[in-house]
């Protein structure tokens, strides 16, 4: 699997924040990706040392969504996701997104 098609982008949540302290960066990946395609990757686009690489599938869900009154609602499933959590050799890091601290909290 090429390398461009592998890695879809990052995952930004409380646990993935969490994880960047023992050096386990969170990726989303495509479905069909094994892990040794995951490695490959990492190591092709940013040029690090993976160690270990771990996933999981996140089923989608399914939503009611309501169109109209005659229809009533309609139910449809959100896509399966695919996270890959990845932990690098030491002193090797990604270039991982830095959320600052809004204007306003910075005032007082």
């Amino acid at each position: 699997m090429r390398s461009d098609y592998v890695i879809k982008g990052s995952i930004l949540s409380e646990k993935s924040y969490g994880l960047l302290e023992s050096k386990v960066y969170t990726l989303k990946v495509d479905l069909k990706a094994t892990k040794t395609d995951i490695k490959a990757a990492v190591k092709d686009v940013f040029g690090v040392d993976v160690v270990d690489v771990n996933t999981s599938i996140l089923r989608g869900r399914v939503v009611r969504k309501a169109r109209s009154k005659k229809s009533g609602a309609v139910e449809v499933k959100l896509p399966n996701i695919k996270k890959a959590f990845i932990r690098l050799k030491d002193g090797q890091e990604l270039p991982a997104p830095v959320v600052a601290a809004p204007a306003d909290a910075a005032a007082e």
